[in-house]
């Protein structure tokens, strides 16, 4: 019968390679979170140091305005700190190590944990500047529904990571890893949901698209909730002597907060579940 002590042993590699991981990852870190205070200092106070950018006229606007590039540093972050979770172990051909130094899994899971952490705490300190910002200029207290979005944030970041650690299980070496999820998350997604909303328009909400779904990042600081999601928008109008036209098209804004909610759960169980089945498939 194992005892607490047999558990703790067991739990120790995962551990020791969450530690090495995030001391290996440092230099990322450091570029990552330079950047991102830069992003975040610039969206929540500089900008508004120009008579042409007015305040907003509430914390929350302040707060959504500020996140307007929150995506893309998720975006980024995911692709370069988790590319090479899978890939690099073949690449470098640890993966095919015979004698059991520590199991396979655990040194996934290890590295997965320790990038995960890391890609948290630059999320959490873009949130920690604007917060203070939202602060400084409108004082206390904090609206709460930026730890709401802070929490869509965060499990947007897993979602990404998991779509990310699914390509590479299967792609031969990191750089390709990073291009291939860069492609497809920075356009593959958003030409997708363009000729949805030519097509379709309002029969057809993307609920498939990732880049869709992190809209809740934002649209969780609105009071109310934006209600309808889906707003047509319309162009041109009469010309001289009657002659003209008028062009309108149809987006959708964001997905309600259960099904973005059950959506980003759904979706981060798949790829796991997915990259795992490839990654034995590929051991063997």
């Amino acid at each position: 019968m194992r005892n607490k002590n047999d558990s703790i042993i067991g739990l120790t590699p995962i551990f020791n390679t969450i530690i090495f991981e995030m001391k290996k990852q440092r230099k990322k870190l450091y570029f990552f979170t330079m950047v991102t205070i830069l992003v975040a200092v610039l969206l929540s106070y500089v900008l508004h140091l120009f008579p042409d950018n007015l305040l907003s006229d509430t914390q929350a606007e302040f707060f959504s305005s500020g996140l307007g590039f929150i995506s893309f540093i998720t975006l980024f972050a995911a692709c370069m700190f988790f590319s090479g979770i899978i890939c690099s172990e073949f690449n470098k051909r640890t993966g095919f190590i015979v004698f059991p130094k520590i199991n396979k899994y655990k040194l996934i899971i290890g590295k997965y944990l320790g990038n995960l952490f890391l890609v948290v705490f630059i999320i959490t300190v873009y949130y920690f500047v604007l917060g203070l910002m939202g602060f400084y200029y409108y004082g206390g207290p904090i609206n709460i529904r930026i730890f709401y979005s802070y929490g869509f944030a965060v499990l947007y970041v897993i979602a990404l990571s998991s779509f990310v650690t699914l390509f590479s299980s299967f792609m031969k070496n990191v750089n390709i890893t990073i291009i291939t999820t860069l492609i497809i998350l920075l356009m593959g997604f958003s030409i997708a949901d363009m000729i949805v909303n030519l097509i379709y328009a309002s029969t057809f909400e993307p609920l498939y698209s990732l880049a869709y779904l992190g809209n809740l990042i934002t649209s969780v600081l609105q009071n109310p909730f934006p209600d309808p999601r889906y707003v047509e928008y319309s162009f041109g109008g009469m010309g001289p002597g009657g002659m003209g036209g008028s062009f309108s098209f149809g987006s959708w804004v964001t997905p309600s907060i259960f099904m973005g909610t059950t959506l980003l759960l759904v979706y981060i169980v798949a790829f796991f579940v997915i990259a795992a089945l490839l990654f034995k498939r590929r051991q063997l």
